[in-house]
């Protein structure tokens, strides 16, 4: 009898982390020995499932968001530093497309549209048009930002990071 109340008091916790949010170590994925783990659980980034999208050996990371938007705004900031910075070290092609400007925010030139390639790639990731959206090779996806609420942007620019080494690494 004891056996049993000990399961029912395992999983009763493990079900009340779930609900709460506050179970962080969940696996999204399967990438071998480095998976996915969010953390930002509230919202974490989906695997697909299916292989990335590498350019000239690359992967390929997008954010999609307006200059209205201020769930955008809290995040864009974070996104940036974190594409710039990897794209500037050669090891990623990274976008920051404003949907209502056209313009893609790591570029130094003014754009005034968002080509119809990149957002065949929106649509299809997300067909309802919410913002933000991340794109991260194509393979990962996330609409919405993980750890706003907590207004935890370390959390944000480490899973970032986290989702960019796991495609470098792929």
């Amino acid at each position: 009898m004891n056996k049993i109340l000990l399961y029912v008091l395992i999983v009763a916790l493990i079900l009340m982390a779930f609900v709460t949010g506050s179970y962080s170590g969940l696996f999204i994925g399967n990438t071998g020995n480095d998976e996915y783990i969010p953390l930002c659980s509230r919202n974490p980034f989906k695997d697909i499932g299916s292989e990335a999208v590498y350019i000239d050996g690359k992967p390929v990371i997008r954010m999609y968001s307006t200059t209205w938007c201020p769930h955008c705004g809290w995040i864009s900031p974070t996104y940036d530093r974190v594409a710039k910075e990897y794209a500037d070290a050669g090891k990623i092609i990274a976008y920051h497309w404003l949907l209502d400007t056209g313009d893609n925010t790591l570029t130094e030139e003014i754009e005034s549209e968002v080509p119809a390639s990149e957002i065949q790639i929106f649509d299809n990731f997300n067909p309802r048009n919410s913002i933000p959206t991340f794109i991260f090779g194509e393979k990962y996806y996330r609409i919405g930002t993980g750890c706003e609420k907590e207004q935890d942007l370390v959390s944000e620019e480490n899973e970032f990071r986290q989702l960019i080494e796991l495609l470098i690494g792929e």
